[in-house]
Formats: structure tokens, sequence, C-alpha cells
């Protein structure tokens, strides 16, 4: 499996990181918290997105919480805005750039978003404020985190919400949803990410299976029949419904 290397530098200014050619993000997945993230969320997002995309991962100090991007009217933090200022510190080199906030974000037209990921590019946000409601254990509030990792970060390599309702980049509408989806992809999906991403799909699959089964989550993402695509949808057209989940 590829190592998760948990590693704090600096992530930079708001407007525009500073170049860090030579930096230890060159070419890894760069987690940069946004404010207060638990580090074991942080810990366990390394892990996942590690065996996602078979790449080191690295973090930066927490990005520092900005006004700007607050709606006092809601109580909530603008999603875009934060997928912006991820994308505007992130460091030269990174592979992919993971901005990780325990703070609430949404869009205007949502009441809350889980995440959102540039669709394509190098960089996504994803929250872990709303994971514990309607949550009956801290097993199933990991389960959504993975879930709501990989689809994230495939969204950033173009893929687009998919109509087949088990497959890891369903649109999720809310809990229920979330929860029915599975962490693979279906056959489609992971045929794309594979190209897109050089990576194999067989030990991708197996480097998934051993964090999942690392973290106690084995049973409750459905076991091996969990871990294994669905079929392609009958529908193939895409579903644009956005870069969200």
């Amino acid at each position: 499996m590829a190592a998760a290397f948990v590693i704090w530098v600096s992530g930079g200014a708001e407007e525009g990181g500073e170049d860090n050619a030579g930096s230890p993000f060159e070419g890894k997945i760069c987690v940069m918290p946004i404010g207060d993230v638990p580090e074991d969320d942080v810990t366990f997002a390394c892990d996942v997105l590690a065996a996602d995309l078979g790449r080191e991962v690295v973090v930066t100090e927490p990005l520092p919480l900005q006004d700007s991007y607050y709606y006092a009217a809601r109580d909530q933090y603008s999603a875009a805005g934060f997928l912006a200022y991820v994308e505007a510190n992130a460091p030269d080199g990174a592979f992919r750039a993971v901005g990780l906030t325990a703070q609430d974000i949404t869009i205007p037209q949502l009441n809350f978003l889980f995440g959102m990921g540039r669709c394509p590019g190098k960089a996504a946000v994803m929250s872990t404020y709303r994971l514990d409601f309607y949550c009956e254990s801290s097993v199933q509030r990991r389960a959504r985190f993975a879930k709501l990792l990989v689809h994230e970060l495939g969204h950033t390599f173009g893929l687009l919400h998919c109509r087949q309702p088990l497959c890891g980049m369903d649109f999720a509408e809310g809990y229920a949803s979330l929860d029915y989806s599975r962490i693979a992809f279906c056959e489609r999906c992971e045929a794309n990410l594979c190209e897109l991403a050089d990576l194999d799909a067989e030990e991708r699959r197996k480097d998934l299976e051993e964090v999942v089964k690392k973290y106690g989550l084995w049973t409750e993402l459905g076991g091996q029949v969990g871990m294994t695509p669905p079929p392609e949808p009958a529908d193939l057209s895409p579903d644009t419904t956005g870069d969200f989940r």
C-alpha cells in the first residue's frame, strides 16, 4: 500500500502560495486542513487517499479560517470559496490538493455540502461537519468519510456523477444515498479513473481493502460485495448535477 507520510509544513499565504519547488509536496497528494481539524481525521484521510491514488500524502499546517468565506446569515462557509482558497495555496508540484475542514460548508442553492471537487482539476475540499448527523457509530462516520474522499478525488479526474446508485461516484442527495452507495466505483468509473490516474485497478482495490480492514470498516462497507464494482449503469449519459457530493 502507498505510504501516507504526515508532514507538517507551511502552506503559504491566502492570495497565492509560495513557490515550493523541491518541497516534500512534489508529486504527492497534499492534505490542507482549513481551521482546526482533529488529528485522527487528518490521519484517516491520509491513509484513504494514499490507498485510493497510490501516492504518498503530506500535510500542511492549517490554513486559517477567513471571514470572507463565511455566510453569517447561515452560519456556514462557502464551499466554492474554500476550494479557491485551497487552489490558491496549493504548493507547486502537488499531484492533488485536498482541503479538509470541520466547518459546515455550502453553496447558495443547497442547504449544505459534504464536499466539492474541481472537475476536472487538481483540488477538492471536504467537510466532516455533517458526517455525525443521523449517525449510529464512529464506524459509520468513518465509512461515510472514506466514500466522500474517494468521490471528491474522482471529480478532480473529470469523473461526473454516475447514474448507478451503488457506484461511489453516485450523487449523494442525503445520508441515505451516501450510506447506500459503495466505496467501489462501477466498472466504467473505475476504468476511467485508473486510466486517467495511471493506476492498476486490482492494486487499487487491494490497497483500499487494507485501509478498510485497518480501520474496522469491512462489515460497515459491505465486505467483499461492497468492495466490488457494481455493473455499469444502464443509462450511460452523465449526471451533470455538479462537481459536489
